[in-house]
C-alpha cells in the first residue's frame, strides 16, 4: 500500500485548524502522517494541535517566520519521505471518504501522477456559501466516478483559472522530490501554475466527480484579503494565465487564436467581479481600468456579451 503523507503548513490558524485536524482524523483510510508545519505563529496554533498529539500527528515549526509561499515550498520536501503527498491549508475541510476516493486510482498507477476532486465553499461558520465569489469548476455528482484527464486538457484548464482547489488534489510524488515549486511572484494565482507544471512531469491525472473537500472563504483568508486591491489581483490572473498556456504545444496560428481567447475570457471574468462589486464605485472602476489595460477595448465588450448571455441563460437580468 501506497505511503500516504499530509502537511498542513500554518500561521496563526488556530481558529480553523482544530477542525481542519479532526477532519483527518474522521478519514476512513486515515493518512501514514500527518504533519503540522508551523510558520512560527504567534496566537494558540500550538495549544489547538496539542489533543492531536495522541493520534500521531507531529508538529514541526520553522525556527523564524518565512513567507506563506515559502512555507508551502518548505512542505514539498515531504514528496521525498512519501509516496503520496498531500499540502491541506489551516482553515479547510475534507470529507471524510476523501482518501479513501483519492488513493485508489493512484494506487493502481506507476509514476508521478495527481489526483483531485471537486470543493464546495463554505464560510467562516463551517455553513454553504453559495452565492460565494469561486466555485468548484469539477463537474460534483452524487457518487460521482473518476475520469482520466489529458495533460494538455489539465493544463488548457489551468491557463482558463479552472484551478485545482489545493486541499482537494494529491500528488503521487514516487518517493521522489518534484521538479516544480510554488512561485513566489505571484500573489494569489501560483497554485494554477504550480498545478499546470507538474502535469506536465505527471503519467496520469485523475478528476474525482464529487465535492470531497470543503474551501472555506472567511475574512482573513489571503484571497479576500488581495480582494482589496483588485488591479493587483487581475494583473497577477492574466500573467498565470499566459504562463500556464506557455505550456502547451500549439502553433503560432492555435497560440495567437488562443490569446485572443483569453483576452476575452479574463474580461469576462471581470464583468463578473462588476456584478459582485456592485454596490462599490470604486472597485467597479478599478477592475474596469485594470482589466481594458491588459486586454483592449474590443476584449472588453466581447467579455462583457458572454457574461450577458450566459445570464439570459440563467433567467438573470444582464448588466454591465
Amino acid at each position: 500500500m501506497a505511503t500516504l503523507l499530509t502537511v498542513i503548513p500554518v500561521y496563526n490558524g488556530g481558529r480553523f485548524l482544530g477542525a481542519t485536524l479532526e477532519s483527518v482524523a474522521r478519514q476512513t483510510r486515515r493518512p501514514d502522517r500527518v504533519i503540522v508545519q508551523d510558520n512560527a505563529s504567534t496566537d494558540d496554533t500550538r495549544a489547538v494541535f496539542e489533543p492531536f498529539a495522541r493520534l500521531g500527528f507531529e508538529w514541526h515549526s520553522n525556527p523564524a517566520h518565512i513567507t506563506s509561499t515559502a512555507n508551502f515550498n518548505h512542505a514539498l520536501r515531504f514528496a521525498a519521505e512519501s509516496d503520496v503527498l498531500h499540502l491541506l491549508t489551516a482553515d479547510d475541510l475534507i470529507h471524510a471518504e476523501f482518501y479513501a476516493r483519492l488513493m485508489a486510482p493512484l494506487e493502481v498507477t506507476t509514476g508521478r501522477a495527481l489526483a483531485y476532486s471537486g470543493y464546495e465553499v463554505i464560510d467562516e461558520h463551517g455553513a454553504p456559501a453559495p452565492r460565494a465569489d469561486v466555485a468548484s469548476p469539477v463537474p460534483c455528482v452524487p457518487g460521482g466516478g473518476v475520469r482520466v484527464i489529458g495533460r494538455e486538457a489539465f493544463i488548457a484548464s489551468q491557463a482558463d483559472l479552472r484551478t485545482v482547489c489545493l486541499p482537494a488534489a494529491l500528488m503521487r510524488t514516487e518517493r521522489r522530490m518534484l521538479p516544480v515549486r510554488f512561485r513566489d511572484d505571484y500573489i494569489q494565482c501560483a497554485d494554477a501554475v504550480f498545478y499546470a507544471e507538474l502535469a506536465g512531469q505527471c503519467a496520469a491525472i485523475f478528476e474525482v466527480r464529487a465535492a470531497l473537500c470543503q474551501y472555506r472563504r472567511h475574512a482573513g483568508a489571503a484571497t479576500s484579503r488581495n480582494q482589496r486591491d483588485p488591479g493587483a489581483v487581475i494583473a497577477d490572473e492574466w500573467r498565470a494565465m499566459n504562463a500556464a498556456a506557455a505550456l502547451l504545444p500549439l502553433g503560432p496560428l492555435r497560440r495567437s487564436l488562443a490569446l485572443v481567447r483569453r483576452r476575452c475570457l479574463l474580461a469576462a471574468r471581470s464583468q463578473v467581479k462588476l456584478q459582485q462589486a456592485a454596490a462599490d464605485a470604486l472597485r467597479q472602476r478599478q477592475i474596469k481600468e485594470a482589466t481594458r489595460a491588459l486586454v483592449g477595448r474590443i476584449a472588453w465588450r466581447m467579455g462583457g456579451w458572454a457574461v450577458m448571455i450566459r445570464d439570459a441563460l440563467r433567467g438573470r437580468t444582464p448588466s454591465l
